[in-house]
């Protein structure tokens, strides 16, 4: 059954050229919803058993069929308002969704692939129309597609409940609070736990129930940069942007929001908003609040340690005369913003007004759903055993987690189409210093917090870390609140002394001193890490060499081989045919094959010269990469990228060593088909 009975009713059967298509989904699809929707048109597809246990499609997925010959950016705006909509948002799948387009393939594929909310399967309506495409050609296309994404590499704040794990408890306690008793929040943690993604939750949850919560990063300059007035100048603009955006109504404000009368002009603006078609409560969301903390604040947002008190007196005043109608919820690292007293000789204004959470490890059980969840979709399950592995190995850090799967699941190379790769506690093992290599910069950006706002906690680390246990644990007796300290923020087991995070132990003894002598004389947050001059890691630059170094070879084996049985190894018309491959793009290059045996010359060869014989000859090389030229040509260009690191000496982003290790992983997996080449 491609289409049920009541989709081919009420829509397929007045529209047949799209019934065909429909029906050519029948190897991995029932499809059973079709409409029109935003100058497109929807499908809904359901997978079939086969299907929705390989790829881990437990709802049906959306499938937008674009019947122009040119699809635009509208399709990621109808993507979103179809999966939002009351009327599919509990349906549809939230990952995968499916694009069926008249456009020219590269083009196509080129604008769906600047989205990283969704992965879409993007197939020309003619491969669907062409009887040979084979048996397993929609499982190939997902198995492709979602192959090419690290799920769980994810290192942005998570911005769609698609991806959110482990935290929906504590979302629905502060919304709780929000919504019934208009009270105020913190939450805190170390870096990379996910504060700003529960903050993202927060608001997308807030939105549905008709709140207007606002976004506000401290972190950037346009912030903390700005002086209590002018904050609160720039609080009144965005919510009135947001007003007219979202509800298209225009609201006009006028006020004078100098020094003298930023207060009350604030003030009498949100009085206007709240009684706005009853809308009558503005949440605020005040993100990496350390930076405009007194005694915290960096040099450029020194003047906080005046402007704190003014500020929140304006915002706590006009929420009481508001009724608790503006509610803020403040995140961050260091809570001093809620728990000191008095900013100076002055009481603080929001002092206990926003209860603190601080947010735990994952647990057992949230660490399953998460590894579980990310990893069905790309084919691989997990051991039981492998759950209780990464919660006490990771201590529940839920990024640090993520990226210890997205190791071993890389190292796995490329996944059957028709079965799953079970992944056990071993590979974990056996991959633990490539993971510890890559947890390297993460743990660094955790430590960071306390090297700058708990300077005595990280010495008792170190301590800790160097083996003297003893002594810290008497210690933390004598002082229980930096035992709290320590527990609440998951880097040490209660009682016990022992870290919840193994690798954070290692890192301390080899480089915590070090880290601590580079970053201390920026304490007061003088210069973000972000923006030092970052040495290299050179365990980083020694991956990326190795391992261009070992495709690089095996790209040059394989030309010769498949070149030495064209022309029956004869070393003349081999380097010839080289030679004239080159000579459009290195002519200089080329003359390096006249008169020379073939094997000698190639090592002269940079990697980037080797792109152009591949693609002069693809008909003879593309077997073993999937006939999938442009798949081809995007991982050369990267792996070749890797080179301006170790030339250079340059630091590697995450970003960047995940794109090189997935490139490196694809051309592995296909070279390794022919013996003796890797």
């Amino acid at each position: 059954m491609a289409i049920n009975e009541e989709a081919r009713t009420r829509f397929f059967s007045e529209h047949p050229e799209q019934q065909k298509l429909a029906e050519a989904l029948d190897e991995a699809f029932d499809v059973t919803f079709g409409n029109q929707y935003g100058g497109q048109f929807l499908w809904l597809c359901k997978p079939k058993n086969g299907v929705a246990e390989r790829f881990g499609l437990q709802k049906e997925i959306i499938a937008i069929y674009s019947a122009h010959n040119k699809i635009d950016a509208r399709t990621f705006t109808n993507l979103e308002n179809i999966s939002l909509s009351r009327d599919f948002k509990h349906r549809v799948d939230k990952v995968v969704v499916m694009v069926i387009h008249e456009d020219d393939t590269e083009s196509a594929d080129e604008l769906l692939s600047q989205t990283n909310d969704w992965v879409i399967i993007s197939v020309h309506a003619n491969e669907l129309r062409d009887k040979n495409r084979g048996p397993f050609f929609l499982r190939a296309k997902l198995a492709g597609r979602i192959g090419s994404f690290d799920l769980f590499g994810m290192s942005s704040p998570i911005k769609d409940d698609k991806y959110f794990y482990g935290r929906d408890p504590l979302v629905q306690e502060v919304i709780q609070r929000i919504s019934v008793r208009k009270e105020n929040s913190g939450i805190f943690g170390l870096r990379k736990t996910g504060k700003t993604s529960v903050l993202f939750a927060l608001q997308r949850r807030l939105y549905d129930k008709d709140v207007l919560a606002e976004y506000i990063d401290c972190q950037s300059p346009g912030i903390y940069g700005a002086r209590w007035w002018q904050l609160l100048h720039e609080l009144a603009s965005r919510l009135r942007q947001t007003i007219s955006d979202k509800f298209g109504v225009k609201i006009d404000d006028d006020s004078n929001y100098d020094k003298d009368n930023a207060a009350n002009s604030f003030n009498h603006f949100l009085k206007r908003i709240t009684t706005f078609q009853d809308r009558r409560q503005i949440v605020l969301l005040f993100d990496e609040i350390e930076f405009i903390t007194p005694g915290i604040s960096n040099s450029l947002g020194q003047h906080w340690d005046e402007d704190f008190l003014p500020f929140w007196q304006t915002i706590r005043s006009t929420s009481q005369e508001l009724d608790g109608s503006i509610i803020f919820i403040v995140a961050g690292v260091n809570p001093s913003s809620v728990e000191q007293s008095h900013i100076g000789q002055i009481p603080n204004p929001i002092f206990q007004l926003a209860v603190p959470y601080y947010l735990e490890p994952l647990t057992r059980q949230d660490v399953r759903h998460m590894v579980r969840s990310i990893g069905k979709y790309s084919g691989f399950s997990f051991d039981e055993r492998v759950y209780d592995y990464l919660q006490e190995t990771y201590g529940g850090h839920p990024y640090l987690i993520r990226l210890a799967c997205s190791e071993v699941a890389r190292s796995k190379g490329e996944v059957p189409i028709e079965s799953k790769v079970n992944i056990t506690g071993l590979d974990f093992e056996s991959r633990s210093g490539v993971i510890r290599s890559r947890l390297s910069q993460p743990i660094k950006d955790i430590l960071l917090s306390l090297v700058w706002w708990y300077p005595d906690e990280y010495d008792l680390l170190l301590l800790l870390a160097s083996g003297d246990t003893g002594f810290v644990l008497d210690y933390l007796k004598d002082t229980p609140e930096k035992a709290v300290q320590f527990v609440r923020y998951g880097l040490v087991r209660q009682y016990s002394g022992v870290f919840a995070i193994r690798d954070l132990r290692e890192f301390l003894n080899v480089h915590g001193e070090s880290y601590k002598n580079v970053i201390s004389p920026f304490k007061r947050g003088d210069l973000p890490l972000d923006v030092l001059p970052e040495r290299p890691d050179l365990s980083d630059l020694s991956i990326l060499f190795e391992k261009r170094t070992e495709i690089e070879v095996g790209l040059r084996k394989y030309i010769l081989m498949v070149l030495g049985f064209k022309f029956g190894f004869d070393d003349k018309l081999i380097s010839g045919h080289i030679a004239k491959s080159l000579r459009n793009n290195r002519a200089d290059k080329s003359q390096l094959f006249v008169g020379r045996r073939p094997q000698d010359a190639i090592n002269e060869l940079f990697l980037s010269d080797l792109k152009p014989i591949f693609v002069s000859n693809w008909s003879e090389f593309s077997p073993i990469f999937d006939n999938k030229l442009q798949r081809f040509e995007m991982n050369m260009d990267t792996i070749n990228l890797a080179r301006r690191f170790d030339a250079h000496a340059k630091p590697v982003r995450p970003v960047d060593k995940d794109e090189f290790l997935n490139s490196y992983s694809w051309f592995r997996s296909r070279l390794a088909k022919v013996p003796n080449l890797m």
